[in-house]
């Protein structure tokens, strides 16, 4: 049997890039990238290129994100919410083509995103800094791509879990608020009500495999072991953790020598396992959803 999802995936790509509220977002991470250069590159004396780089570890996880699920949580869904599902259908593409294509379309968005902000640090290290640290710079690409891919999959598993709009922006919604806002609240909450007290810096392993499978802690974690420096993770924090917590991943913080699940480059793991359980989930529902 043929495979359309390089069809389908074309469409989603031209579809998706037609959102004036993606390319905005785009755009001020873009722009972001380039304020950052100038304004580092004006007022910080003896810094190099490889230490500029880390810089992009905040504005790459704060919108990277939220261009994502944008990009994906109307993927499938919307086609249902306008009919034009039943036409698609009808046509040669299958429900697997569908799925995996409009998950291939959309993350091709995301990866061009990330491509044109890695692409201004490039260009204005450069300029600015008279080198660039190719290795570095290649590496904290990849994964950030890989960050961008595990939203696309989170966002269209749900569209293609859900059957509304709404449904479907609640739950990228609400998994975003978790990650970002809600984190430390449902990890160390529980810590402290079980050992009257926070999480110390040498926490329960239980604790700290928790902390790793927030994607934004693994993609931070993975990426601070590729770039100069230490890139910290957006979240909100709520004083449950000493300052100094806050600061080491799960690794540091683990005594002796840490398990493979609790060093960086575990986050690749991570980041894959919020990629491909809700496009698995996502797929079986749609596979037995009455159209």
């Amino acid at each position: 049997m043929t495979s359309h999802i390089p069809t389908v995936a074309r469409k989603e790509f031209d579809d998706a890039g037609r959102s004036k509220l993606l390319w905005t977002l785009i755009g001020l991470l873009v722009g972001l990238v380039a304020i950052g250069y100038t304004a580092i590159w004006y007022t910080v004396d003896d810094v190099t290129a490889a230490e500029v780089l880390n810089f992009l570890g905040l504005p790459l996880q704060v919108i990277i994100p939220v261009a994502a699920l944008i990009a994906g949580y109307m993927a499938v869904v919307g086609e249902r919410r306008s009919g034009s599902i039943k036409l698609l259908l009808g046509l040669p593409p299958n429900r697997t083509d569908v799925v995996f294509g409009k998950l291939l379309g959309r993350t091709a968005v995301v990866g061009v995103a990330v491509g044109l902000a890695f692409l201004a640090s490039l260009v204005l290290g450069a300029v600015f800094f008279g080198s660039v640290p190719f290795a570095d710079w290649l590496g904290f690409a990849a994964v950030s791509v890989l960050f961008g891919t595990t939203f696309v999959g989170l966002a269209v598993g749900v569209s293609a879990a859900v059957s509304s709009r709404g449904k479907s922006m609640a739950v990228v919604v609400g998994c975003y608020m978790v990650f970002v806002a809600l984190w430390e609240l449902l990890t160390a909450g529980p810590y402290y009500l079980l050992y009257d007290e926070g999480p110390p810096i040498e926490a329960e392993t239980w604790y700290l495999v928790l902390e790793q499978f927030n994607p934004i802690f693994a993609y931070t974690n993975l990426a601070s072991s590729v770039v100069e420096g230490t890139i910290y993770p957006f979240q909100f924090q709520y004083g449950l953790q000493s300052p100094e917590a806050y600061q080491m991943t799960p690794a540091e913080r683990f005594p002796g020598d840490a398990p493979f699940y609790l060093q960086d480059w575990f986050g690749v793991v991570v980041m894959l396992a919020w990629l491909a359980v809700p496009v698995a989930i996502g797929y079986y529902r749609f596979k037995r959803t009455d159209l």
